[in-house]
């Protein structure tokens, strides 16, 4: 199966919501739309869904195109955000819906269901209704329901985000599971980095209808191409650049670093992720070190994290063990690089 999305467009009234994107999606591949609220990830997925209809542009399923087809003739499976299941019906009529649609018998439906229940975890509860469930149970018999019908593609509408942390954290853990057991392809909308980050092969991050960029996690997370992507895609601080004496330093300060071939170094600016920094007290001096002021403390469970200012404004948040003292308020710290091999972007400013 290989979706290609070629050109779309898609408009409503004045307003472009889809500003002429292309990508491929290969087979079993799981791949995430992510961006903030209003840049178009899930009139994308709508699109592939056929819930929307384009402006211009093309869709292709296994080479043909399917841009005008009806929802029901693209063998495509869509999960909502909300689950969208029947009150009045058991788990098991719930899953078997697609298949009783498609006019299977009552026998082999039960038969599929059964098997999709005990594949989800859920043997035991076809015949309980969806408000006797808890929250992850109706997650993963939603994912029956969607999955039952063997779709080429299963779309995914924010499928966490329903439910409490610490639940999330684990379903995003089984969703890959299923995923890599049941090989079809995924895509998923989001607005969670660490959700796009556990569960994706690929992601791609939307900004105002169009792609920013699109790559496997560790790609966007160690060389963005822009500003947004950078500080949309983990914590960081985007540290101009300057050139003293034949050696690149971050602007303002006396450290060199080494930066891979900025097209042009006045406006570039240096990714300096929280984990390349240490904190040490003000009194102690060390080598590759920035000052800076502690701006907040605050407890995090496992670790603290501190909150500093830079000398040029930049803010950014630290983690830091619950062994180590923390540094007072309105205090000033020795922040210490511990890698000065940094990936820089070209500002996109004047």
């Amino acid at each position: 199966m290989t979706l290609i999305l070629r050109n779309i467009v898609k408009n409503f009234g004045k307003i472009c919501a889809i500003d002429n994107i292309s990508f491929k999606v290969e087979d079993g591949e799981f791949l995430t739309l992510l961006g903030p609220s209003g840049c178009g990830k899930t009139t994308i997925l709508r699109i592939i869904a056929g819930l929307e209809n384009l402006t211009s542009g093309q869709v292709f399923l296994d080479g043909t195109d399917i841009s005008h087809k009806s929802p029901t003739k693209r063998d495509v499976s869509i999960m909502f955000q909300d689950y969208a299941l029947f009150p009045h019906m058991s788990i098991t009529e719930n899953v078997a819906y697609g298949l009783r649609m498609r006019g299977v018998s009552k026998v082999e439906r039960n038969k599929l269901s059964n098997k999709w229940l005990e594949t989800m975890q859920l043997s035991g509860f076809g015949n309980r209704l969806p408000s006797e469930l808890s929250g992850g149970q109706k997650q993963r018999a939603a994912l029956a329901r969607a999955l039952i019908t063997s779709p080429k593609i299963l779309l995914l509408d924010e499928p966490l985000s329903a439910l409490d942390a610490n639940l999330r954290i684990r379903l995003r853990e089984e969703l890959r599971k299923i995923h890599s057991k049941v090989g079809t392809t995924f895509i998923c909308v989001t607005h969670d980095q660490d959700e796009a980050m556990a569960l994706s092969d690929r992601i791609a991050i939307l900004k105002e209808g169009k792609i920013e960029q699109m790559g496997s996690p560790n790609k966007l997370y160690d060389e963005p191409k822009t500003e947004f992507v950078a500080e949309f895609f983990g914590k960081c601080a985007l540290w101009p650049l300057n050139k003293k004496d034949g050696n690149t330093l971050l602007a303002g300060t006396n450290m060199e670093c080494k930066v891979r071939n900025p097209s042009n170094l006045g406006k570039c600016k240096a990714v300096i992720r929280p984990e390349y920094l240490k904190i040490f007290a003000n009194g102690k001096k060390t080598q590759n070190s920035i000052n800076a002021k502690v701006l907040d403390v605050l407890s995090k469970g496992s670790n603290n994290q501190v909150t500093v200012e830079f000398e040029n404004g930049l803010i950014l948040d630290l983690q830091i063990p619950r062994s180590q003292k923390l540094p007072p308020l309105s205090t000033y710290v020795q922040i210490k690089m511990l890698t000065t091999n940094l990936h820089s972007i070209t500002s996109q400013l004047n």
